[in-house]
């Protein structure tokens, strides 16, 4: 498939990218407040570049993590990407970061065909072509843990405000669930759902763009894992709205289940 090959190069091209502006003295600069309203660094434009130039002949629009809606021509391909998903890391030199993007035929989350999130660091690609998910050209499929006491989970810890149900429902997670982590790149997170090193990511609360998470819930779906938005119908969610989204990422229904009604209940079970 022709933007199959166009998402591997292009991802590449943006690995490639980071590479150089970390050579650069002011590549942690911050320079202007983005799309999403978080502040823009120099390496976050500069990875931002180089795919806009490797996606610009292919697609009609892209919509990115810090110009917002980028007009190019008249064709039918909408890309949604989040170059440096991560920033916080990369700005403290914490070694875990992506790249993401998601192609559309469409402007409904459900239009999206084709997604590939590369991580920075590592060099790992995953690759989702409607059908199938890849981890380096290799096939991949969720873990099959059905037992939150057996899970090991990453969650979305960063809250905008602590109330009641917030108090109650993390900590109540924190007891369930076998095993915790928070690595700080969503993308990355929710690709490694669709391949079994985690068993599931949760966004609690309505926190995240769909910038930061339409590639990874793609391959999750595809790779035959559950995906629940908590905030919205996901029949009717449209990529050009700046919403924030609470969602559950999960290698199955079974236990994504478990996890959404200890959300639902507000910390009660």
């Amino acid at each position: 498939m022709y933007e199959i090959e166009l998402l591997k190069n292009t991802l590449l091209n943006a690995k490639k990218s980071f590479e150089e502006v970390k050579n650069k003295l002011e590549y942690k600069e911050k320079i202007v407040k983005g799309y999403g309203g978080d502040i823009s660094r120099y390496f976050d434009l500069y990875v931002e570049n180089a795919i806009i130039e490797n996606l610009k002949g292919h697609v009609s629009k892209i919509i990115t993590e810090e110009r917002g809606i980028i007009e190019i021509n008249k064709g039918e391909i909408l890309a949604l990407v989040d170059p440096v998903d991560g920033s916080t890391n990369v700005s403290k030199d914490l070694p875990f970061c992506a790249t993401s993007i998601a192609l559309f035929k469409g402007e409904k989350f459900t239009d999206i065909f084709v997604s590939g999130i590369i991580d920075l660091i590592r060099g790992d690609v995953f690759i989702c072509d409607g059908k199938n998910v890849f981890l380096n050209n290799s096939k991949v499929k969720p873990s099959t843990t059905v037992d939150l006491n057996e899970a090991v989970i990453s969650m979305d810890l960063k809250v905008t405000k602590i109330d009641d149900k917030t108090s109650k429902v993390i900590p109540q997670i924190l007891k369930e669930v076998r095993y915790i982590r928070f690595f700080g790149a969503i993308a990355l997170e929710i690709a490694y759902v669709s391949c079994g090193i985690l068993d599931a990511f949760i966004i609690p609360f309505p926190r995240v763009r769909l910038l930061d998470i339409a590639a990874g819930l793609f391959m999750v779906k595809t790779a035959g894992g559950f995906i629940k938005f908590l905030n919205e119908d996901m029949e009717k969610i449209n990529i050009f709205e700046n919403k924030r989204y609470a969602v559950v990422a999960s290698n199955n229904e079974y236990l994504a289940n478990k996890i959404i009604k200890i959300i639902e209940d507000g910390g009660r079970i």
